[in-house]
C-alpha cells in the first residue's frame, strides 16, 4: 500500500558471545605458534639439561682412578668367624700376608653383685646413719676408679631403688665409667632384689672397687663378681693385648674378637673396587652415547645438534691409553666401549704401577676435556641460560598478543551491546510507527 513504513529489526537471533568466541580462536592462533615454539626450546632446554649431567655423572665415574685406597684395596677371610671378625681400615699400609690368631682372653668389665636380696626393693633398707644426722657424718658407699673416688651418701631412708639411683646420678653427674642395676634373682611372686654395679669400659685400667663407712655393703653381701681384664691373644707369635676386644696391632688391619681359640687371617689385593671405577666410565661414557643419539637423531629434541656428538667424539679420543693398552674394547655398531677383563687383571697382578698410570692419565685427560662443558657459566651452562632467555622473550610476546586480543574482544563486547541498544531503539521507534500509521489507515 502506498505511503507504508516498514522497519525491521537490525539483528534478528545475534549470539554475540558465540561470534566473540570464534573471533577470538582464530587472533589466538599466533599464541598457539608462540607456545609451540615455546615448548619446544623447553625440550631442548630439558635434553640438554640432562646431558650436562650425564658429563658431570662421567666425570664423578673416573674420581677413584688415582684413589689410593681404591688402587691398593685389600681384601680379608677370617678362617673361624666364631672366634673373630676383621676389617680392613687402611689398605694402604696393610701387607698382605697370613695372620695366625690365638686368643686367650676376652676383655672383661668389673662387676660387683650383692649376695643377699631383699623381696621389697622400694622398702628403706634401715642401714646406715640417722637421716636427721649431720650430712658430714653420713654413711658413705665409695666407688674408686683410675684414682678418683665417687662417693654416694645414704642413711636408714633409702631403698635398694634409691641407692641404685643415687649411684647412676654419681656416675653421670661426674663421669664415671659405671652403672647400678637391680635385677630380680627370684620369681615374680617371691622376689629377691640384688644390687649390680657394673663397669661400662672393659679393660684392667677400667677396673674399680667399692668401700664403705656403714654397713650396706656387708649387709648385702656386696662383692666383685668379675674382675677387668684386657683381651690377650698373639698374632702369629708374637704377644698382643687390647682393653677393648678390638685389636689394632697390625697395622691397616682390626680384628674384633667374640671367644677364645684360633682363627687365621689372610690379606690379599683386591682388585674389585679399582675394577669397578672402570665399569662405572664404561657405564657413563655408553649411557651418554645413547642419549646423545636418541636426541640428536630424527625426532629427537636436539634433532641436528650435532655439536653435542663432537663432545663425545671428544671423550672418545682422551682414551686413547686405554685403547692402546687393550684395557676397553670398540663396537662400532653400537658406540658403546666395554672392559677387556683379561688385559686388565694380567695389568693388575703384573704391572699395577703402569695400570695406576694409565688410569691417572685418562682422568687427567677427560677431567680438562670436560671442564669447559661442565663448568659453572661453561658452554652447556650457557646454552640452558640462552634457553632460558628465549623462553622467556616468547612468554612476553604471548603476554602481549593476549592482552591485545583480550582488549580488541572487549572493544568488539562493547560495540555489540551498543549495537544490541541501537536495535531496541529501533524497534521501538518501529512499533510506534507502526501503531501511529496502522490507526491512521482503519479511521480511513
Amino acid at each position: 500500500m502506498a505511503g507504508e513504513l516498514n522497519v525491521t529489526g537490525l539483528v534478528n537471533g545475534f549470539d554475540m558471545n558465540a561470534v566473540l568466541a570464534q573471533i577470538q580462536a582464530i587472533k589466538s592462533k599466533q599464541i598457539l605458534l608462540l607456545q609451540s615454539q615455546q615448548q619446544k626450546i623447553s625440550d631442548k632446554k630439558v635434553a640438554v639439561s640432562d646431558i650436562a649431567n650425564l658429563l658431570k655423572n662421567l666425570q664423578t665415574s673416573i674420581t677413584n682412578f688415582t684413589d689410593s685406597n681404591t688402587v691398593n684395596a685389600k681384601s680379608v677371610t677370617v678362617s673361624n668367624p666364631n672366634v673373630l671378625t676383621a676389617t680392613v681400615t687402611d689398605p694402604v699400609k696393610l701387607q698382605e700376608g697370613v695372620y695366625n690368631v690365638n686368643v686367650t682372653q676376652l676383655a672383661t668389665n668389673q662387676i660387683y653383685a650383692s649376695t643377699n636380696g631383699v623381696s621389697d626393693k622400694n622398702a628403706p633398707l634401715g642401714l646406715g646413719s640417722d637421716p636427721d644426722e649431720d650430712p658430714d657424718k653420713k654413711t658413705r658407699l665409695t666407688i674408686t676408679m683410675n684414682g678418683l673416688d665417687y662417693i654416694v651418701v645414704y642413711d636408714q631412708s633409702y631403698s635398694l631403688q634409691i641407692i641404685a639411683d643415687e649411684i647412676n646420678k654419681t656416675a653421670t653427674t661426674f663421669n664415671g665409667n659405671f652403672r647400678a642395676s637391680i635385677i630380680n634373682a627370684g620369681t615374680s611372686s617371691n622376689p629377691s632384689y640384688k644390687l649390680v654395679i657394673s663397669g661400662t669400659k672393659t679393660g684392667s685400667a677400667n677396673s674399680f672397687t667399692i668401700s664403705d663407712t656403714g654397713d650396706l655393703v656387708s649387709t648385702l653381701g656386696i662383692n666383685s663378681i668379675q674382675n677387668a681384664y684386657n683381651a690377650t691373644a698373639s698374632i702369629n707369635g708374637v704377644d698382643v693385648e687390647s682393653d677393648t676386644n678390638t685389636f689394632t696391632s697390625v697395622e691397616g688391619l682390626s680384628f674384633t674378637v667374640s671367644q677364645t681359640g684360633t682363627a687365621t687371617i689372610t690379606v690379599n689385593k683386591d682388585k674389585g673396587p679399582l675394577l669397578d671405577t672402570l665399569k662405572n666410565l664404561v657405564n657413563a661414557y655408553n649411557n651418554l652415547v645413547d642419549t646423545v643419539k636418541k636426541e640428536t637423531g630424527k625426532g629427537g629434541r636436539l634433532s641436528g645438534e650435532y655439536s653435542l656428538v663432537s663432545v663425545v667424539n671428544g671423550i672418545f679420543r682422551q682414551m686413547d691409553e686405554l685403547f692402546k693398552n687393550g684395557l676397553i674394547k670398540f663396537d662400532k655398531d653400537t658406540g658403546h666401549i666395554s672392559i677387556n677383563t683379561s688385559k686388565f687383571d694380567d695389568m693388575y697382578n703384573n704391572n699395577l704401577s703402569t695400570l695406576q698410570n694409565i688410569l691417572s692419565t685418562t682422568k687427567d685427560k677427560i677431567t680438562n676435556y670436560l671442564k669447559p662443558y661442565t663448568d659453572y657459566n661453561g658452554i652447556l651452562d650457557q646454552n640452558i641460560k640462552a634457553y632460558d632467555k628465549q623462553v622467556k622473550n616468547l612468554q612476553n610476546m604471548i603476554d602481549l598478543q593476549t592482552q591485545r586480543i583480550n582488549t580488541e574482544i572487549e572493544t568488539l563486547k562493547n560495540q555489540f551491546v551498543r549495537m544490541q541498544m541501537l536495535q531496541a531503539q529501533f524497534n521501538d521507534i518501529s512499533a510506534r510507527i507502526q501503531a501511529t500509521f496502522g490507526l491512521q489507515q482503519n479511521k480511513q
